[in-house]
């Protein structure tokens, strides 16, 4: 029988891209101001490069308009990871998480800059639907998925069994591995829009064990188990 069911955030309770818009559009306005280019161009600039490539955005953006300083960059970075987002929960996350709340144990894990990460947790006031949050970023690299060790400890600390907790995620690249090497069950949510929905198992280790489309199927799941 399940008793406690976590959750991976970005891309499965909330469009990470919609943080990524957000992040874009405070940072176009700051170089508007501090350069007097148009904000609106500056923000599709880092769309596009975004689009292209995920890695170094602000650095070719800024070499695009040659105003690149590390500097710069430094608080460019910092004012992204730090701005007040303007995010939403999912709307079947917003529904699943207060009725799965009732029946289960809730558990959080989220790799990423540990501040940033609890800033989009407060943005999305979802702290209070879960038992014990593990930010991966404040324990060091030995707990970043695909580590086993962030879920060994969610479990442990309610004296859990790996095969009576399920993890819910959605980046094949690592979401997956760790669960699954202790015995949980995995199940990957595919978003429309999510930023790794075309990621790619490095091999069947990282597979999940089942797919699902929307978190209301969780409601029929669960209870098979």
């Amino acid at each position: 029988m399940i008793k406690l069911v976590i959750f991976d955030l970005d891309d499965t309770l909330y469009p990470e891209i919609e943080f990524v818009k957000s992040g874009f559009r405070t940072v176009s306005l700051i170089i508007s101001q501090d350069f007097g280019f148009d904000s609106n161009y500056v923000y599709n600039l880092l769309i596009e490069a975004f689009n292209e490539n995920k890695k170094f955005v602000f650095n070719r953006v800024l070499n695009h308009f040659g105003i690149y300083n590390e500097d710069y960059l430094s608080y460019l970075v910092s004012v992204y990871r730090n701005h007040n987002p303007e995010i939403r929960l999912y709307k079947d996350a917003e529904e699943i998480l207060p009725h799965l709340k009732k029946h289960f144990l809730l558990g959080l894990i989220t790799d990423g800059n540990p501040y940033t990460q609890k800033i989009k947790v407060k943005a999305l006031n979802i702290e209070n639907y879960f038992d014990y949050i593990i930010y991966t970023g404040e324990k060091g690299d030995k707990y970043r998925k695909p580590s086993i060790y962030s879920f060994l400890d969610l479990i442990n600390k309610f004296y859990i069994k790996p095969n009576e907790s399920v993890y819910i995620g959605d980046n094949l690249e690592k979401d997956f591995k760790g669960p699954k090497d202790i015995g949980m069950f995995t199940i990957r949510i595919v978003r429309n829009n999510g930023i790794y929905r075309d990621s790619i198992a490095p091999s069947q280790d990282f597979e999940p064990d089942l797919v699902i489309n929307s978190l209301f199927e969780l409601i029929d799941l669960l209870k098979e188990f």
